[in-house]
């Protein structure tokens, strides 16, 4: 899933060993599926509901490297974090169909006055995910002491309610291995973005995780992200999303705590 308002989804590292064939079994004919729905937070790529799963089809020149990259965290995190299965995933095109999570988008929740809940819960969700080995997804490249999700934050989590909690984490497609502060950081950038009215409410987000970064490392990181995105789309030619990039980039080194 994307950022809301306008997001543009990037690849932070290059990866990954993953057998184009591995755990792929053809599906019955496309056109067979009768029920097709655009999902309404599907921003990175075409993301679809058919029949009982979700599909994803990956864009742009690394789409293989990130359709790889999110069926060997799916595969191997299943039982682990809260991930969608996969039902299918053919490399050729690519795309990849997941099982379908109910949930609401932490996003939602948060323009709806839950952010405080939302925030520690999503802390937690991120404490869990950097408590695994690093080594448990083979394949995934970086240096670091962490999995790091590399798009973390209400914008890519879904939430049950009676009683609130996560019940799915989305989008693994730029995982890699990296610095605790990385996924804290982002999910941070995401709330100064689009959600500045709950800004009060970040310190249930640091309590959530356990992690404790100052203010320069945090908003180091947010600028590396952003400027990664920036030359992304720079060197893709997406003059729109690059000047939309550039600004948010401005804005991010210039904020104070």
């Amino acid at each position: 899933m994307g950022h809301s308002r306008s997001a543009i989804a990037t690849d932070p590292n290059a990866v990954l060993g993953v057998p184009h064939n591995a755990g792929y079994a053809p599906r019955p004919a496309w056109e067979s599926i009768r029920r097709v729905d655009r999902l309404p937070h599907g921003y990175t790529n075409h993301t679809r509901r058919v029949g009982k799963g979700i599909e994803k089809r990956y864009e742009g020149s690394d789409s293989l490297d990130r359709a790889e990259r999110e069926f060997a965290c799916l595969t191997v995190l299943l039982g682990r974090c809260l991930v969608p299965e996969i039902l299918e995933f053919d490399p050729s095109t690519p795309v990849l169909v997941v099982s379908e999570i109910r949930g609401r988008h932490g996003q939602e929740l948060i323009d709806q006055g839950w952010a405080a809940q939302i925030l520690r819960l999503i802390g937690s969700q991120l404490s869990g995910l950097q408590s695994l080995d690093p080594s448990t997804v083979p394949g995934l490249t970086g240096i670091g002491d962490v999995i790091v999700h590399g798009d973390f934050g209400p914008q890519n989590i879904l939430f049950q309610l009676d009683p609130i909690r996560v019940s799915g984490v989305l989008d693994w497609e730029l995982a890699h291995i990296g610095s605790a502060v990385e996924d804290l950081a982002w999910a941070e950038w995401i709330i100064r973005t689009h959600h500045p009215e709950a800004l009060e409410e970040l310190p249930e987000l640091f309590a959530g995780s356990g992690l404790s970064f100052n203010w320069p490392d945090r908003q180091a990181a947010m600028v590396r992200q952003c400027r990664h995105h920036l030359g992304y789309c720079e060197a893709s030619g997406l003059d729109g999303a690059a000047s939309e990039w550039r600004r948010r980039l401005e804005a991010t080194e210039a904020w104070s705590e």
